[in-house]
């Protein structure tokens, strides 16, 4: 499935669509792993309908934001000081431009030795990058959650284990990486219904929770409701510093 047409067709839901799309805590995580000032230039990567946008605006010097989707973006314009239609890619941006990238939930749509050396460019030296993506807990319930991922984003091009972005960091440059688990309980009702896949797709997502094994189903503290199924998912928060012209 093309990849703007996906985030086109989930636009008007998408700020209900999870917990943790406008999830307080999650967000502030990643503001504080930032560290931005009143001074500071920000990237948002994917900034999508502009949640992550909220927290930085009018606490920075200027708040860019990028992404594909114009539906999406023009749920949260009014957060930014600008505003660029274009895959991060290959980013329309000067290097060294900006003091802090964020991401939340976007690379997993992306070519990661593309995006991951863009981000490092146009990042200025000692800059930050805080990247947050949902990963599985590890080998014993990738194959299920994985399975369950692709149902729900047939776009998705990449499955991300929690060393995944720690490691594509490190591969391209980036020092001081660290990471941080967060997890998000998750109503599977509320996650498969966001607007851009078929009845066949979240038929078989429920039935993949209902005939999952006993260790996903442990492993991600799933739930049967009466009318609705919890998961709780798993994100790794991860935060890399660009080296300083010297460390080059």
């Amino acid at each position: 499935m093309d990849i703007g047409l996906h985030f086109n067709q989930r636009a008007a839901k998408y700020n209900t669509s999870s917990n943790w799309v406008k999830d307080k805590l999650l967000i502030e995580k990643i503001f504080d792993l930032a560290e931005p000032t009143k001074e500071s230039v920000v990237l948002d990567v994917a900034t999508g309908t502009g949640k992550i946008a909220e927290v930085f605006s009018g606490k920075v010097n200027k708040l860019i934001g990028i992404d594909i989707s114009q539906p999406m973006i023009d749920k949260g314009k009014i957060l930014y000081n600008e505003l660029v239609i274009s895959s991060a890619e290959e980013m329309p941006f000067y290097d060294n431009t900006f003091d802090v990238i964020v991401c939340r939930q976007g690379l997993q749509f992306m070519d990661l030795d593309k995006v991951i050396p863009e981000i490092y460019r146009v990042l200025k030296p000692g800059g930050r990058t805080v990247l947050c993506h949902l990963v599985a807990y590890s080998d014993e319930d990738k194959k299920e959650a994985f399975n369950i991922q692709k149902l729900r984003n047939p776009a998705r091009k990449n499955f991300f284990m929690p060393n995944t972005i720690p490691d594509v960091l490190q591969k391209y440059n980036f020092k001081d990486v660290v990471n941080y688990d967060y997890i998000s309980k998750e109503s599977v009702n509320q996650w498969i219904y966001h607007g851009a896949i078929g009845q066949h797709n979240i038929n078989q997502i429920k039935e993949a929770y209902q005939n999952g094994s006993e260790n996903f189903k442990n492993i991600h503290q799933v739930k049967f409701l009466k009318d609705d199924i919890t998961d709780d998912m798993l994100f790794g928060i991860t935060r890399g510093t660009k080296k300083q012209y010297e460390e080059v």
